[in-house]
């Protein structure tokens, strides 16, 4: 399974915050107590990457991504995004370190954030924390037997989102996909479209009833932090254990909850528009 943050706002909060809060990231990839106690896994070694959206205002947005198979913890990280600039404008990063279900490829096909294109051209990027029924998604797909040993089941299922997408991700969009959860799905989801991002995030998992369910409430818990006039999510792990500056204000999302943002990277406006609460 895997750890996260996604960071939605303006440049100006995250400046001073950023270095800290991902150090927070690659603690929690090394030892994560959390991980360790439910599925006796405290390192998520196979793999990590981001994309990061910047635009300075009045300027056109930069997006870029990054992808390693190697652990977060033992990798060579690019640069700041932020380093050197001084100007607001907006800031949008999901970044992911990746733990890979057992019997599911790692590659970089199913390294994080996976990527797949919509019927109108729109790009979708998803980071995942838990796991979806890559199975039934094939066959929903029509796609053939080579998809299961090429790529993972985030893949699979980032496809599937994206063929169903007319416009904007809608809460019948996102329940659809639901159906299709076999664990958990804690989700991080960008939609870029030519004049407006849309990202969406939250966190959804199942309880068995088999004792393991605090253990699982606790590693899917997702927590939502405010920095600034800005919106942080990250994983139990990093604000639990490794609690990094300015991270005070976070308070955890249900257990269903997703928020959902639409983001004009060219005036500044970030807006939350929608908090959907989706239930068994």
């Amino acid at each position: 399974m895997c750890r996260m943050l996604v960071m939605i706002g303006h440049l100006a909060d995250f400046i001073n915050q950023y270095e800290d809060v991902v150090n927070g990231l690659i603690k929690a990839a090394s030892n994560d107590p959390y991980g360790s106690r439910l599925y006796g896994e405290a390192r998520h070694s196979d793999g990590w990457g981001k994309v990061t959206l910047v635009s300075r205002l009045g300027g056109e947005p930069s997006l870029t991504v990054h992808r390693s198979v190697n652990p977060i913890y033992s990798d060579s990280l690019p640069n700041s995004p932020l380093s050197g600039l001084v100007n607001d404008g907006v800031f949008i990063e999901m970044i992911h370190a990746r733990a890979a279900s057992t019997g599911t490829p790692i590659n970089l096909f199913s390294t994080h954030p996976v990527h797949a294109v919509t019927g109108t051209g729109d790009e979708v990027y998803m980071i995942h924390n838990g796991s979806f029924k890559k199975e039934e998604l094939i066959k929903v797909l029509g796609l053939g037997e080579w998809v299961e040993a090429k790529y993972n089941d985030t893949f699979v299922a980032n496809l599937a989102l994206a063929r169903r997408v007319l416009g904007n991700i809608t809460i019948d969009d996102l329940r659809w996909l639901l159906g299709f959860m076999r664990t958990g799905a804690n989700l991080g989801v960008m939609l870029v479209k030519h004049d407006m991002i849309q990202v969406i995030v939250g966190g959804y998992h199942a309880r068995l009833n088999d004792g393991k369910d605090k253990e699982r409430d606790d590693y899917y818990r997702l927590y939502w932090c405010r920095v600034g006039e800005s919106s942080l999510y990250a994983s139990s792990t990093i604000v639990d254990y490794y609690k990094p500056h300015g991270l005070a204000n976070c308070e955890p999302l249900n257990n269903g909850e997703y928020h959902s943002y639409n983001i004009n990277p060219r005036t500044g406006d970030v807006k939350l528009n929608d908090k959907w609460l989706i239930s068994n």
